[in-house]
């Protein structure tokens, strides 16, 4: 039984853009899961962060997928966890019949989601092999338990290894 792999590291480092770089690498794979992409649409707002599947390569943006605005250094974020117990739910019903469920990222948005956080943790169960970012910073509930679960390999992600990682990793998964 593979381990799911979960990425993490230093804010901006290049989790995500890695994930990214590993699934070009794989070529076409059923996917399911999310990903979470932010794009800058609010006037005086850093950008509102997105939640999208994961197998949409130009997603688009609706008000009702928003998990959150950041509002910038010092202003903090203002989080909609009803999004990720609705949307986030919806995108990981059917995850488990995928080749590979994306789970980019989870951090500390979706603390207050309980939906969301069961069917997580029910994806870590199974056996569809996950790909995924859990945020370094941070000890939520769901943050620990993705960390602690017997069948997740965490994979730190540096300047100096990430380039290595985008070649090795894809030969890992599928």
């Amino acid at each position: 039984m593979r381990p799911h792999l979960f990425l993490t590291g230093d804010i901006q480092i290049g989790k995500s853009t890695l994930l990214r770089r590993v699934l070009d690498a794989l070529g076409p794979v059923r996917l399911g899961g999310f990903r979470t992409v932010t794009a800058a649409d609010i006037p005086g707002a850093v950008g509102s962060v997105y939640l999208v599947p994961a197998a949409q390569a130009r997603p688009g943006f609706s008000p009702d997928c928003r998990v959150a605005i950041r509002w910038g250094p010092g202003r903090g974020a203002e989080c909609f966890p009803e999004v990720f117990d609705r949307r986030g739910t919806e995108l990981l019903a059917d995850a488990a019949q995928a080749q590979l469920i994306v789970m980019d990222e989870i951090g500390f948005l979706e603390a207050s989601a309980p939906r969301f956080s069961a069917r997580v943790s029910a994806l870590l169960d199974g056996e569809t092999p996950i790909l995924g970012v859990v945020r370094k910073q941070g000890e939520t509930p769901l943050q620990q338990y993705i960390r602690s679960h017997p069948r997740v390999r965490l994979v730190e992600v540096t300047e100096e290894n990430r380039d290595e990682l985008a070649e090795t990793l894809p030969l890992f998964h599928l």
